[in-house]
């Protein structure tokens, strides 16, 4: 893959490559190959230090990473609003600091453009103010809606600061149409497009590993964090698997937190069984021996906007494996939306565990419908989500901004 010569892109984000993160994998797949002298990475986590993190999912990537310090933040107080005054007081103050950091970085490693994705409150702000201290043009990688991330006395401030850093940005990248919808809605302009992407795996080699579930049983599978973005619909399928009644049906949830954590969001019972986190190689093949791929959003959530116009890392991995999907998200979301468009899955679009049962006996029921699922879902795999096609949309939007000169989106 060419990138861009002779020049050299600073990328901040919270999480970085080889956490076990879809951010960080989806930076790994884009930035893969990128010789050391044309990108950096920086980061509030300490990857200069290589026993961090604790858990690996990638591999670290042959580029310099540098270390953001802890700012010094006043406590919050929550008592007489003490908490949204402290919070106001902070967040210009941890910008500032946060924006000198990466400055001597950007100073330092000679960078031509700097890249800050979300995932934290302060690395979108930070880098913006950053690159005018730079004199660099500056980006926004939003893998999920920025402001809308935020909730309580956090959601006003965020709004204002995406608002002031899509004035004076040169760019900003997103991972799915619904995204860039809604900025183009709020800004009035066009984001660039670059999908998270999946290796596109050899199925035959998939299909010769060991077996990890029993013939059997029918395993249905997750693979990812549970959280306020998904735990209702997870829960939901829980109980439609009580309800089928059926002795034989396992699910599979492959995760870095803990069996308790799962039970504290109400994710447990007899047919769950919780594995740990595995590796990115690894993970295919876990896939590829599922009989369902079930890929979830919250249908009540603290963070409507960010469901609709979420785009899991997972969703590529699934269509890749070829194995039959069951998303079961609400109807206004991308991922259903998307699934419906391209008919390669089944999509569950109401809060309902009898309706999530029923639709899980028909694919079930029918060896047809699996095969025709899972063909689908790989033809769209190689249509939208090729590792070669997000790194070209991602290069070109490198050098357009690069060859634009300003620094602004007008």
């Amino acid at each position: 893959m060419a990138y861009p010569k002779k020049q050299k892109t600073a990328i901040v984000s919270h999480i970085l490559p080889p956490s076990p993160s879809g951010q960080a994998v989806v930076l790994y797949r884009l930035l893969k190959g990128l010789p050391r002298e044309e990108c950096c990475l920086i980061s509030r986590q300490n990857y200069v230090d290589s026993s961090s993190p604790d858990t690996i999912s990638t591999q670290k990537l042959p580029v310099s990473y540098h270390y953001l310090p802890p700012v010094y933040q006043l406590p919050l107080i929550p008592k007489y609003n003490m908490d949204i005054v402290g919070l106001w007081i902070n967040t210009p103050w941890v910008i500032y600091r946060r924006a000198r950091q990466i400055q001597r970085t950007l100073l330092n490693e000679g960078c031509d453009l700097l890249i800050a994705c979300s995932g934290d409150m302060y690395d979108i702000p930070a880098g913006c103010l950053a690159s005018q201290m730079a004199k660099v043009p500056f980006v926004a990688y939003m893998f999920d809606d920025y402001a809308y991330q935020w909730i309580g006395a956090f959601r006003p401030i965020s709004v204002w600061l995406e608002r002031e850093m899509a004035k004076r940005a040169a760019g900003i990248i997103v991972p799915n149409e619904y995204l860039q919808e809604a900025y183009a809605r709020r800004y009035g302009f066009k984001s660039m497009l670059v999908r998270n992407p999946t290796p596109l795996y050899d199925l035959d080699d998939l299909d010769k590993a060991e077996r990890v579930f029993a013939k059997e049983a029918v395993n249905i599978v997750y693979a990812g964090a549970v959280y306020h973005a998904n735990d209702d619909a997870l829960r939901n399928l829980v109980e439609a698997i009580q309800r089928m009644g059926r002795e034989d049906i396992r699910f599979h949830i492959y995760t870095s937190q803990t069996e308790r954590e799962l039970k504290e969001r109400g994710v447990a019972g007899p047919r769950v069984i919780c594995h740990s986190h595995i590796s990115e190689t690894e993970i295919p093949k876990v896939l590829r021996q599922a009989d369902i791929l079930f890929l979830p959003l919250a249908f009540s959530s603290p963070i409507p906007e960010v469901i609709r116009t979420s785009a899991p890392g997972k969703m590529a991995e699934y269509l890749s494996v070829a194995r039959p999907i069951l998303v079961h998200a609400p109807s206004d979301s991308f991922c259903s939306w998307f699934f419906n468009k391209h008919g390669c899955g089944v999509v569950v679009d109401q809060y309902d565990p009898a309706l999530l049962a029923e639709q899980i006996e028909l694919i079930l029921a029918s060896k047809e419908m699996q095969k025709r699922l899972g063909e689908r879902a790989r033809k769209v795999s190689e249509e939208f989500f090729r590792v070669e096609e997000a790194q070209r949309a991602f290069v070109e939007g490198i050098q357009t901004v690069l060859g634009r000169k300003g620094n602004n989106l007008s």
